[in-house]
């Protein structure tokens, strides 16, 4: 019969005391107690994970504990690797006293020491729940124990703090010593054991595959994703007003109008919209951004090259007289790969504008739901080389002003309002 088990998780290796003490469901597998660590330490889940068990047979033994789509190479590197989702809690963790080794981060740098503290006969009310803690989970951009103790040194040096190479750290507003109880429960909420709302999803149209990465990827191991469906709205098919229409089109549009009734040289279309959209390039290696739009236009078929012109086609005029079908060709003209790995990742992109996420909140939603992606064969099968255009997804939403830099999650601005409009139409379409 299920039971509570009270464990204890504290971060190694560094100075300062980082730790939680949860009470969690024996009958939660590894991969469950993986998404519960991620929540009440406060990590983001964007790197990879693995558990250690010390064994008993030699000094230096131990078994490893990974996700499933891991395990293989571990085991061809000589590894004793088993899968997390075929072990629960309650195997490894016996009596009070017990521990297992949670590594998280490039190359396992944060080890947390996951520790059975007592067992309690009956299961407790929620599947998982802390009851107190210590300390603020280090910043997702810190490497390791090393270059989190630099950063504490930062924060504590007004001498430091002043200096060139430091300045970035200086405006963090990381705090060493947060800890609210209510945020960790709250996270935990919504992390292992969520029952899909089903009014919610009988709402939702099923005309688009988005569902079928929804339906194959289960609630307790996409949490954040399961969440995300229900915030972005898909079955509001209501006519959207004309001032969300015009302020989506507004780049195309403005790009129709340079060209003209005449047409525009191509130089001077470069110069001119390079100029407009003020935002050079800080890569050599990429085209300047007035090229990628000349494509995109070109690709979509509402413009093309004559003569050293460019000038509009039959549809790109009809679109630059009409709101209406400057935006049908907009939502028809986003691409999404055919299939395969870059298809799912595309669509939790749509999916996370639609819902109104930050760009962080969305690189962590896609970075998080990556490796259940990977493990799933109907997810990723069958990949095909999509036909030609402009750009991917994120380069498209990118050209046409909706979002920053997503998948980067450094430096990202905030989508513009009438992005989650446009992405929720696409998905539909």
């Amino acid at each position: 019969m299920p039971a509570g088990l009270r464990i204890s998780i504290r971060l190694e290796e560094v100075s300062t005391q980082i730790s939680r003490r949860l009470i969690v469901d024996s009958d939660f597998t590894l991969d469950d107690l993986h998404a519960v660590v991620q929540r009440a330490m406060g990590w983001h889940d964007i790197h990879g994970h693995s558990w250690r068990k010390i064994g008993t047979r030699f000094p230096g033994d131990f078994l490893e504990y990974a996700p499933r789509d891991r395990v293989t190479d571990r085991r061809r590197s000589g590894q004793n690797t088993v899968a997390e989702n075929e072990v629960h809690v309650d195997e490894v963790l016996l009596s009070p006293g017990d521990m297992i080794q949670y590594r998280y981060g490039r190359a396992g740098a944060w080890r947390h020491s996951v520790t059975l503290e007592s067992v309690d006969d009956e299961a407790a009310d929620q599947s998982a729940v802390c009851i107190e803690g210590v300390g603020a989970c280090p910043p997702e951009e810190c490497a390791g124990p090393e270059e989190f103790e630099q950063l504490l040194r930062v924060l504590l040096s007004e001498e430091l703090r002043s200096r060139e190479w430091t300045l970035e750290w200086a405006q963090t507003d990381f705090q060493p010593n947060r800890f609210v109880l209510a945020e960790v429960n709250e996270r935990l909420a919504h992390c292992v054991g969520t029952v899909a709302r089903e009014s919610v999803i009988e709402s939702f149209p099923r005309t688009f595959d988005i569902w079928n990465l929804f339906e194959l990827l289960a609630p307790a191991s996409t949490p954040e994703l399961h969440d995300v469906f229900a915030m972005a709205g898909l079955d509001d098919r209501s006519e959207l007003p004309s001032q969300v229409r015009a302020a989506a089109s507004a780049r195309v549009q403005m790009l129709l109008t340079l060209v003209g009734e005449d047409g525009i040289v191509v130089d001077s279309f470069l110069s001119t919209v390079d100029a407009a959209l003020d935002q050079p390039e800080l890569e050599p290696v990429n085209l300047p951004k007035a090229e990628r739009l000349l494509v995109l236009l070109r690709s979509w078929g509402l413009a093309r090259k004559l003569k050293g012109r460019i000038v509009l086609t039959r549809r790109g005029r009809s679109a630059s007289a009409d709101a209406d079908v400057l935006w049908d060709c907009i939502v028809q003209g986003v691409p999404v790969a055919s299939t395969g790995l870059t298809r799912a990742v595309e669509l939790l992109v749509l999916l996370a504008v639609a819902a109104g996420l930050e760009p962080s909140d969305r690189h962590h939603l896609v970075a998080g739901t990556l490796g259940q992606i990977r493990s799933s064969q109907a997810l990723v099968a069958d990949p095909v080389i999509s036909g030609k255009s402009a750009g991917t997804t994120i380069e498209i939403l990118d050209l046409l002003g909706a979002i920053g830099y997503d998948l980067v999650g450094m430096g990202s601005t905030s989508d513009m309002p009438w992005a989650q409009h446009l992405a929720r139409a696409v998905l539909q379409r």
